[in-house]
């Protein structure tokens, strides 16, 4: 009887322990839909080498200013300033790399297209081409252009 009652203690210790791993492990993993191309991107967006690698300066980010609990149980909140900052230095921001580069994107709306890892400074997105300015779009400038190419 005795060996019963320890066999179901330790039964139910390890239902429960179980289900909370589980749980955090499904915690997280949800946060992927709460950001645009976060399924896309993957683990990699918040993570150097995967799920459960340490985090990348993105996902940093996000657990020390952007989750609505502290800990693990909260949800990414995404918005126009998380998408404004640029997590990993690389001169373009999260938004910008995420393909919501005004923060608008909210769960359940389409991932935006050519998502990039916010968290990777090597993973950017190409910069636009710089506009001229009004004297080099001007004609007097593209004159002088035609003559400097004929010598």
């Amino acid at each position: 009887m005795i060996l019963w009652k320890k066999t179901r203690v330790l039964l139910a210790a390890t239902l429960l322990l179980g289900g909370l791993v589980a749980g955090q492990a499904e915690g997280r993993g949800k946060r992927l839909t709460q950001l645009p191309n976060g399924g896309v991107v993957g683990c990699n967006t918040c993570h150097i080498g995967g799920g459960g690698s340490p985090r990348n300066p993105f996902g940093l980010e996000i657990q020390a200013n952007f989750l609505t609990a502290s800990g693990s149980a909260g949800d990414v909140v995404w918005g126009p300033e998380l998408a404004a900052l640029d997590s990993d230095g690389d001169g373009v921001s999260n938004g910008a790399e995420l393909g919501d580069p005004d923060g608008i994107w909210v769960v359940g709306d389409p991932d935006p297209a050519n998502p990039f890892a916010p968290g990777d400074p090597e993973s950017t997105p190409p910069l636009p081409e710089p506009m001229p300015t009004a004297v080099e779009a001007s004609n007097w400038a593209q004159i002088k252009n035609l003559i400097n190419e004929l010598d």
